[in-house]
């Protein structure tokens, strides 16, 4: 059964920065992005959330996905899982490259 993907507001904020940075890029270079970063949300994490470890700066309940862009840039998208009621929470799109000391949910 699919789980319902919901995104809190600090992650759309995260996206939303994101979305600047790959604009400077190109328009087709955002595109590209996000067209990747939505089948995550719609497939992977709907389909199978369960699949990734947890996340290695907090631990259970918070699950991650290495979102890569290009050879250097990384995103972790941090997330639990409510299988009792068939839903992934996105609580942060954060860029992985950022001191870990600096993780806030």
């Amino acid at each position: 059964m699919t789980y319902k993907v919901v995104r809190d507001v600090r992650a759309d904020a995260d996206i939303e920065e994101f979305a600047r940075y790959a604009a400077d890029y190109s328009d087709d270079f955002a595109r590209e992005q996000f067209t990747r970063l939505n089948h995550i949300f719609s497939v992977d994490l709907a389909e199978s959330p369960n699949t990734w470890n947890y996340f290695y700066i907090h631990g259970a309940p918070y699950r991650a996905y290495l979102f890569r862009v290009g050879r250097r840039t990384s995103y972790w998208i941090v997330y639990t899982v409510d299988d009792d009621a068939k839903t992934v929470n996105v609580v942060r799109f954060w860029n992985a490259s950022k001191e870990p000391a600096s993780f806030e949910l």
